[in-house]
This record gives structure tokens, sequence and C-alpha cells, in this order.
């Protein structure tokens, strides 16, 4: 069940599975009718509005299935691996424990959360385990150049159009080796664009070579500010600074991964720019 529509990026895979997309304004009442919940790649309430508060007081039987180091007490059952490089991965050795015959659809979508959580087997979390799992879901019908360009070669001028107001705005500080960058409502005004959108922007400074950490903060229109971490993994030879994102975005009442993680405010959106600068130059020591 989704309570926004199916980002841009991911529609495609609408053809294959049903997508139930519900009125947030209704969430409560839509999930009353349900026997549990699942609840997939997260254990943070500021990652599962607008039902956050009916989590919190429903007596329905709750499971979370999560790779994330960061939680908030959701439930007390859990099926958790950090070390998994996507809750895919879970699931996916899941079905194989038990036995579970994977079609090509189904073996497409776990290669899908596979993939676009290792950066396309590019980040620190791609690992042999990764890799094998990506394998055995090639030979069972996966065409990785398909979802390739299905994911990444498929943007909206209005994407494109997004990434350059985000440049824009695009501030170096302590060193360069932090990036800010900010979208506020006039950006996606300009470049009719939505929040969907903003997938993957914050990792365009990363092509810097002397940026550790990576920001952008979204004003989502709907008195929420969306704070978006990146940060590298530490280098060969122990120069870069070892950035936990995670910690940081913790602070904000949000959580993720060491070198990828979320928050979210209600603050103003110089509120929170002042104050995420602030933490992040006082771990980097300036």
């Amino acid at each position: 069940m989704l309570f926004e529509s199916l980002p841009v990026r991911y529609a495609f895979l609408a053809s294959q599975r049903d997508f139930a997309v519900g009125d947030a304004s209704k969430a409560a009442d839509i999930l009353q009718q349900a026997d549990g919940i699942v609840i997939v790649d997260t254990c943070s309430y500021s990652q599962l509005e607008p039902v956050a508060d009916w989590l919190k007081k429903t007596p329905l039987p709750k499971l979370v299935i999560d790779h994330h180091g960061t939680r908030d007490p959701l439930t007390q059952h859990l099926v958790v691996d950090e070390t998994a490089a996507a809750t895919c991965l879970i699931i996916y050795e899941f079905a194989q424990s038990v036995g579970w015959t994977l079609d090509a659809a189904t073996a497409s979508s776990l290669f899908v959360g596979l993939s676009t959580d290792t950066g396309w087997f590019r980040h620190s979390n791609t690992d042999a385990r990764a890799m094998h799992a990506a394998a055995d879901l090639l030979s069972r019908g996966v065409k990785a150049y398909e979802l390739f360009e299905s994911l990444y070669q498929q943007d909206s001028a209005s994407r494109v159009r997004l990434l350059a107001e985000a440049l824009k705005t695009l501030e170096l500080h302590s060193d360069d080796r932090v990036v800010m960058m900010m979208l506020p409502r006039e950006s996606f005004v300009r470049a009719r664009a939505t929040p969907a959108d903003t997938e993957d922007i914050v990792n365009e400074p990363l092509r810097i070579a002397s940026v550790v950490v990576s920001v952008l903060l979204v004003d989502q229109g709907d008195g929420v500010i969306r704070i978006n971490f990146r940060s590298k993994a530490p280098d060969p030879l122990g120069v870069r600074p070892n950035v936990d994102v995670a910690a940081i975005a913790k602070e904000f009442g949000g959580g993720g991964h060491r070198h990828a993680a979320g928050a979210r405010s209600k603050e103003t959106l110089a509120t929170v720019r002042e104050k995420v600068l602030t933490r992040l130059q006082a771990a980097l020591g300036s």
C-alpha cells in the first residue's frame, strides 16, 4: 500500500505488479481493514507518515523487514540484517530458504531493489553476497540492460531541470568537504517538477574529489523539509574522514545507512540549513 504516487522512475514496475495507492487522509481507515502490517525497508516513524501515529496505537500485529542500522520501537517482531546490502536481498534469501519459486517478474523486482540500494553495484555495500544474489536473479530471466535503461535513462525534462535548480544552489563548506544544496518550492514551480523528481540528485556533488558529505534539503510544500544525506566511504589510505550520516540523521529524527540517510523537519528551510551545516562542520572538525 502506497500513500503517494509511484515515483516515475519505478512506474514501469506497475505493469508487472499491482500497487495500491491510497488516500493519505484516509490511511488509518484503509489499514484498519488489514489483518496485519508488514513494514519493509524502514523502521523509522518519520518515514512512515501519514500513518506513524496510527501505527503507534494499533493492536494489529506488525512485522518489520529491514537492513538499516537505526530503528524506532515499531514492534518486537523484526527481521533485520544490517549486513545485507538491501532489504530485497533479505527477502530473496528468505524465498530461497523456504523454496519459493521466483518467476521472472518477481526476480526483476528483487533485482531492482538490490541494484538501486547498491547504486548499480558501485557503492561500498556491494559485496560477494549481493553479487551472488544478482547472478542468480539474472539466471531467472532478469535483463539487467533493460532495467538499467528503465531506471536511469528515462528521466523527464522536469527532473533534469530540477537537477539544474539544485546545482544552482550548491555551496561548498569546510574546506570543500561539505556540499549543501536546497530545493525551495519555487524551484519545483520553475522546473515543473514534483518531489519524486529529487531522487539521486543528492549524489551528484559526490563527483567532486574533495567532497566527503553531500546534503540536499527539499521543501515538500506540506510544511516538511526533507533532509537527504550522502557520504563517501573511507579511502584505502584512510585519509578521508569516515562520516556516519545515519548517526547525524538520527539526531534530526531520521536514520538510514552509514553513508546514505535521511530525516524530516518541520522547521523552516533556513533553520534546517543552519542546524545541519553546523552539525556537519562539527563532525569534520571545522
